[in-house]
């Protein structure tokens, strides 16, 4: 943080020049410009991708992000801005009534309104479209997305030693967006290299990619976006000042499919 809620009351005490965010101030003010002290909350938000259930179930399943930024000021909040990042928004219940966003990460800002105002306008037009195109995780249809199935099955078949399931069983759990039993029956697998359940499946993902990275190198999905707009508001985090995003940087070139904030 910049400074804390303390250090910023203690210094509006001092000064003489302050000026409070209040109808009466914006009125004494010739040009209208209030220096409010205001605060901002940066939360990251997941769930599982390709289902529709609430929450997180592992590490070892990509995730959906959607990123929110609330900014209030006096205990008011005077900004709410959402990036669903092409899928789910806060507050969307599954068919059990449950919240499906679960929130895994928030930062807190502070800086005056006009910043905070700032960096909410800019993290609304933060996103990696325009310079590669949205690859839908809910979409295996999609011609690329099966390649990459493929390339999967062929990886687990040719590397993954089971009792009691298959990697083909495990390849079209996977493929059916069935995260659980995928999961469940890879407790029945180990790697024929000898790694550890979560070395092979870092090497089964870094193998897929460089087999499918051609084809892949001019599209995004979600997390790159939610990368892309947590590097937003760490700069503005660390140097006050609102830099508007790039999308021709490395963080939207190829799926991030996996994520943790």
């Amino acid at each position: 943080m910049r400074s804390s809620h303390l250090s910023l009351f203690a210094a509006s005490l001092l000064s003489t020049f302050a000026v409070a965010c209040s109808e009466d101030a914006k009125t004494a003010d010739p040009n209208n410009v209030v220096e409010s002290s205001c605060e901002a909350t940066f939360a990251i938000l997941q769930k599982d991708a390709y289902k529709e259930t609430a929450g997180r179930s592992s590490d070892l399943w990509p995730p959906h992000t959607t990123n929110t930024l609330t900014v209030s000021c006096d205990g008011e909040v005077v900004r709410e801005a959402v990036q669903a990042n092409h899928g789910t928004l806060p507050g969307a219940k599954d068919a059990s009534g449950d919240v499906i966003l679960q929130q895994m990460k928030a930062v807190e800002l502070d800086g005056t309104r006009e910043e905070l105002e700032s960096l909410a306008d800019a993290f609304e037009a933060c996103s990696c479209d325009g310079e590669t195109t949205f690859l839908s995780l809910d979409s295996l249809s999609d011609t690329v997305v099966s390649d990459i199935v493929v390339e999967l099955s062929q990886y687990l078949s040719d590397n993954l030693v089971c009792e009691g399931a298959t990697p083909e069983e495990i390849v079209n759990h996977l493929a059916n967006g069935e995260v659980e039993p995928a999961i469940g029956k890879l407790s029945y697998c180990s790697w024929s290299s000898g790694k550890s359940l979560d070395e092979g499946l870092d090497e089964a993902l870094a193998a897929v990619i460089a087999a499918t990275s051609d084809s892949l190198k001019d599209y995004h999905v979600c997390n790159n976006d939610a990368v892309l707009q947590a590097e937003l508001v760490a700069s503005f985090d660390e140097t006050g000042k609102v830099v508007a995003c790039d999308a021709a940087v490395d963080a939207c070139r190829g799926p991030l499919w996996f994520y943790v904030p």
